[in-house]
């Protein structure tokens, strides 16, 4: 059941919660058959999911529903599921776990509980771990993408993976040696992040959440007293939307800016013409603009699976009827819907 206590607008995880860590991928482990030419077993992903029912060495003095609440480097989910099959001898690739614990790697900044931050839904999660290394990547906790979503990101996943891990080790950096690392930065302009709130602390410092799907889309404000378009349920907030972390403290400066001014044309151009902008056809416009703004870089199947993904816990049925907006401006498109009309 939904808890009810948040933190910086969003719900704090505990084991009273909800909360699903879904389908983190890849997860690779080393599967039977074991045989001489591939002694440890074959390499197979495999989406890992794990539950807050599972939270362990929580809160002791404050609880949530009687129950324990997630802490920063302390809690964790005691295991997660969807790896069975790795059960050559090897298991994990990096850990030689299976069904391994889930840590959080995000958390509130400034809300603490008995001294330690507390963490949130749409925090990041890391899974399988046997003890402080991990056997895949900081997918988000609220990730709900298919395995074909999977499957689309899936060489966008390896690259961001070769590119943020120790050459060695094979164990993921943590999120400063990720930060300072540029070929990590690069192939993460692949994944796409919830805002989270102010001061966007899923991206590094001095990055900011761009909402690759312009959230004046499906709102017609912020905050509070926001009115979501029909097809999005009223759970929906600003904080959930999918966003890329880009360079630019403003929408006139760096990758932001550059995104923003590409978005803006391409939307624009559907909406003088007097048509009625979709979402399918706001979707694929937005992934052109990251994909001349990033060449070369993303699968644009991987980034239209992430928007759909972040978006498909809020869908009530139906169609999302995307409000008739360039994402920048505050310009009414009405006009050209009636000049069409006429003609």
């Amino acid at each position: 059941m939904a808890n009810e206590v948040f933190a910086n607008g969003r719900e704090i995880a505990c084991k009273a919660a909800d909360g699903k860590s879904i389908c983190a991928f890849p997860d690779v482990c080393f599967t039977p058959p074991q045989t001489p030419a591939t002694p440890p077993g074959v390499p197979v992903p495999y989406p890992n999911t794990a539950v807050a029912k599972d939270t362990t060495k929580g809160s002791k003095t404050v609880k949530i529903s009687n129950q324990e609440v997630m802490l920063k480097n302390k809690s964790h989910f005691k295991k997660s599921t969807g790896n069975e099959a790795g059960r050559a001898p090897k298991k994990g690739i990096v850990t030689s776990k299976i069904q391994g614990k889930v840590y959080f790697t995000s958390w509130s900044p400034n809300v603490k509980v008995e001294g330690k931050n507390v963490v949130r839904h749409l925090d990041l999660t890391t899974h399988n771990h046997g003890s402080a290394t991990t056997n895949t990547g900081p997918w988000p906790y609220k990730d709900s993408m298919t395995p074909a979503q999977l499957k689309d990101c899936e060489d966008d996943m390896n690259k961001e993976k070769s590119a943020c891990s120790d050459p060695v080790t094979k164990k993921y950096k943590s999120k400063k040696e990720c930060c300072e690392d540029p070929e990590c930065k690069k192939a993460r302009n692949c994944m796409l992040v919830p805002y989270g709130g102010s001061g966007s602390p899923n991206c590094c410092e001095g990055k900011t959440g761009h909402h690759i799907l312009p959230n004046s889309l499906l709102q017609g404000t912020r905050g509070n007293s926001a009115t979501n378009v029909p097809g999005l349920s009223d759970a929906y907030t600003v904080n959930d939307g999918a966003c890329v972390c880009v360079s630019g403290d403003d929408h006139s400066s760096g990758d932001h800016g550059e995104l923003h001014d590409r978005t803006k044309d391409k939307l624009r151009t559907i909406l003088q013409s007097g048509e009625t902008l979709t979402y399918k056809q706001a979707k694929t416009e937005v992934t052109k603009a990251h994909a001349e703004t990033f060449p070369q870089q993303c699968n644009p199947k991987c980034i239209e699976a992430q928007i759909d993904a972040s978006l498909s816990k809020f869908k009530t049925g139906g169609e999302i009827e995307v409000r008739q907006k360039d994402g920048m401006t505050r310009k009414n498109f009405d006009k050209y819907k009636n000049k069409k009309t006429d003609k």
